[in-house]
């Protein structure tokens, strides 16, 4: 799995994710096909759970908080905010689950 060379802490991320309402966190493009290289941020797309009060809030220090963990810059992109059917499309191709929210 391409993402192993990250050394994702998938600990770490589940509470970060469960603590910010995420219901889906998926890795893409560099970092999930193995391209990424030192300087490489990494790209995140996230879905969160209905009913979110302050998804702005979530947003923002989710992002942080994923660039804590990961040790490097973090790109986070809202699934449901991808208007251009080409990123979409590019992105879903390399996604890889992060974690996803149980039941």
């Amino acid at each position: 799995m391409p993402t192993a060379s990250l050394n994702l802490d998938h600990v770490a991320l589940a509470r970060l994710a469960a603590r910010h309402g995420v219901e889906r966190l998926q890795v893409f493009g560099s970092a999930a096909t193995g391209t990424h290289h030192q300087g490489s941020d990494v790209d995140f797309l996230v879905d969160f759970l209905p009913g979110r009060e302050d998804l702005f809030e979530d947003y923002t220090r989710l992002q942080q908080e994923l660039g804590t963990v990961v040790g490097r810059p973090v790109d986070l992109v809202i699934r449901r905010a991808v208007r251009n059917p080409y990123f979409r499309e590019s992105a879903a191709a390399s996604a890889q689950d992060v974690y996803v929210a149980q039941g």
